[in-house]
């Protein structure tokens, strides 16, 4: 099924001339990005910062064909990253930083990236959490409920000035 996705997706970047960014997944979990310039002879050539990387169709768990405003490569404007237990986070809510980081566990082998879209109040809790945003590479309910969890244990700094309530989001990656 992968390989007939995969074989259905190189044929449509082989048809058009595409400049969108990818996000290649690997078996290993390993995500590299950049922008797929060929397929053949089972070999995915990546460009990234004009350097071409070969890549063996083998090794390839999924291709991501990233959509403006998507959240799951490249980062946007005052979006902050944080390490938790090798695991990069990535968050955004306006003029907020990350004070307790979120809690991750995954007891599966499962893989995947979850946009978990959050409200946050003045202290710094977050007060809602809804998983699946734009930018997910997975719509599995455990990882959602995973994401759910993480997005929830986070605390923000508390800025008293603040609004009652702020949105942003969080990347969580299994």
């Amino acid at each position: 099924m992968l390989r007939k996705v995969l074989i259905v997706a190189s044929a449509s970047l082989l048809a058009f001339n595409v400049s969108a960014q990818h996000t290649i997944i690997m078996k290993s979990g390993e995500k590299l990005e950049g922008l797929v310039t060929s397929l053949n002879n089972g070999v995915i050539e990546l460009e990234k910062n004009q350097t071409v990387s070969k890549i063996n169709l083998s090794q390839v768990a999924s291709i991501v064909f990233n959509k403006p405003g998507d959240k799951t490569s490249s980062s946007e404007v005052g979006e902050r990253n944080l390490t938790v237990s090798s695991a990069n986070i990535r968050y955004k809510v306006a003029d907020r930083t990350i004070v307790k980081p979120p809690k991750i566990d995954n007891l599966t082998q499962k893989k995947g990236t979850v946009v978990v879209d959050i409200s946050v109040n003045k202290y710094g809790n977050v007060t809602k959490a809804i998983p699946g945003g734009p930018g997910s590479t997975t719509n599995d309910e455990y990882l959602y409920t995973k994401a759910k969890q993480a997005a929830e244990s986070a605390i923000f700094n508390n800025v008293p000035t603040a609004p009652l309530e702020q949105t942003g989001y969080i990347v969580i990656p299994f």
